[in-house]
């Protein structure tokens, strides 16, 4: 019975460091997110303000995490479509 016991508080041991690492990683998850918003939002606000498309894309580069930019960048259609197609 004992190493039925002690087996199962290893495994839990394993279970809480597991879950305390992910509980970690979605932290900092958070922050980046929250840090993210934060600079989109200020770069909404400069274009609102009548800061160049230009300025706002370079300041996007030099500010937002890399993956996020490529993201974003992939998003925005800078080219208006033609009314014929």
């Amino acid at each position: 019975m004992r190493i039925s016991e002690d087996r199962m508080t290893a495994q839990g041991e394993r279970l809480r460091a597991t879950l305390d690492a992910e509980i970690k990683n979605l932290s900092t998850l958070e922050h980046k997110l929250a840090r993210t918003k934060l600079l989109l939002q200020e770069q909404a606000t400069r274009l609102r303000l009548g800061a160049s498309v230009e300025m706002v894309l370079t300041s996007l580069r030099l500010s937002v995490l890399h993956d996020t930019t490529l993201a974003v960048l992939e998003r925005i259609d800078l080219v208006p479509k033609s009314a014929g197609g």
